[in-house]
């Protein structure tokens, strides 16, 4: 009996997932308690949820971004270019979406409570969380099949 002296990557399976789900998770938690807290303050500040959007974008995307590529393995140096230009590309679109709803969210809380800025904070800022939380799946798998590519992958079956 022959022996196999090549070593293939383990195919990925349920516990692979639940791995990178776990931890894909737990990035999120950290950049979001980070982006919420950003948001939060500048808007009830006073900032447009624009330029609040903005700010917790960036104040959250660079952390996230770090965590995700130690979690996936990615490609190393050669590959970091292309790994950073994937991932703020899905990032930006994800602000994009978020500025867009957090704009929309204004508009309904300012006429629904023209003088009273907690109930307008409350609402802008349920927009921008509810925007996160959808994206939370959306974002998994385009990281996990369009950004972090550079790691080895287990032969496809023919």
């Amino acid at each position: 009996m022959q022996q196999a002296t090549e070593t293939a990557p383990p195919p990925r399976t349920r516990g692979h997932y639940w791995r990178l789900i776990s931890r894909f998770a737990a990035a999120s938690v950290v950049a979001t308690g980070i982006s919420q807290l950003v948001f939060v303050g500048s808007y009830s500040l006073g900032a447009l949820p624009v330029v609040s959007t903005v700010l917790a974008w960036l104040a959250g995307a660079v952390p996230n971004f770090l965590l995700n590529r130690r979690t996936w393995g990615g490609g190393g140096r050669e590959a970091l270019r292309g790994e950073i230009l994937r991932y703020a590309a899905l990032s930006v679109g994800t602000a994009l979406l978020a500025a867009l709803a957090t704009s929309g969210a204004e508009r309904l809380a300012l006429d629904a409570f023209p003088h009273d800025r907690l109930p307008q904070v409350a609402i802008v800022w349920g927009a921008f969380l509810a925007t996160y939380l959808v994206m939370f799946v959306v974002k998994f798998l385009i990281i996990d099949r369009f950004v972090f590519t550079a790691r080895e992958r287990p032969p496809r079956a023919r």
